[in-house]
């Protein structure tokens, strides 16, 4: 992984590891929102990188189609086989537009925390300033750790970094602008037969925007907020181990 460029990303654990984890942000949010997933997956062996997607991390672009922040990832994919990919928010309509680029060769866990697939236009027209003023008036730690009481002072430093870090409030506006509509749940169900998918949720309306397959499996996660990485990393965690400890068993018995 270290011989080639990546655009952006922050790594955990050991390079030459045969367990490797691509963690993928939300809106608004930096590579560093994995931190408490990422160091609990390296313990378990895993070698992980947390991509900063474009506008994100201190990374600029005018272009932020999903189709365009998906192929950005691409690179990670090309020098790399990943056993678990973990995606929140708007990073889970990422990975879902880049469902059909992923590898056939072998068993991918995927793991949706709460995934924002589809928003009606109403709804992308009443927050569109509401989120773009989160970037233009940044909350500081202590009013995010008084909003968010089970959130850890780590937790919402990493919240303020990724927020100072997106490049501008435009990013925000433009995001939700050029993915008009905001439409990817459809793409779950073009899910490749060497890849599982399981969707963690902490509201439960994200259900509903879900297709039904095989492959899929939902579970919500009752006490929490959008921010399940901060208040319940140890279900992420779960999720992902079992889902690739699964998927070694299927490839076993095939085998």
């Amino acid at each position: 992984m270290s011989d080639f460029k990546l655009p952006s990303a922050t790594q955990w654990g050991i390079p030459s590891s045969t367990k490797r984890a691509l963690l993928v942000h939300g809106l608004g949010c930096s590579s560093l929102t994995w931190e408490r997933v990422a160091e609990a997956l390296a313990r378990e062996g895993y070698f992980v990188v947390a991509p900063n997607l474009i506008g994100h991390g201190f990374r600029t672009g005018t272009d932020f189609r999903m189709a365009t922040v998906a192929r950005d990832l691409h690179p990670y994919l090309a020098h790399a086989d990943y056993d678990v990919i973990i995606a929140h928010s708007w990073g889970s309509a990422v990975v879902a537009t880049l469902l059909s680029s992923l590898p056939r060769s072998r068993p991918t866990s995927l793991v949706l925390v709460d995934p924002s697939l589809e928003f009606p236009p109403e709804f992308v027209k009443a927050i569109k300033e509401e989120w773009a003023n989160r970037v233009a008036n940044i909350k500081s730690v202590e009013d995010f750790m008084e909003q968010f009481p089970k959130w850890t002072r780590l937790d919402a430093i990493t919240r303020v970094v990724g927020l100072q870090a997106c490049a501008s409030p435009d990013v925000i506006r433009e995001i939700l602008t050029q993915n008009d509509p905001w439409a990817f749940g459809h793409l779950l169900s073009n899910c490749p037969p060497n890849i599982t998918i399981t969707v963690l949720i902490a509201n439960p309306e994200v259900e509903k925007h879900i297709p039904k397959h095989p492959q899929i499996t939902c579970s919500i996660i009752p006490g929490v907020t959008h921010w399940v990485q901060y208040e319940a990393p140890e279900r992420i965690v779960d999720a992902a181990l079992q889902s690739v400890d699964e998927g070694r068993k299927v490839t076993v018995q095939g085998d």
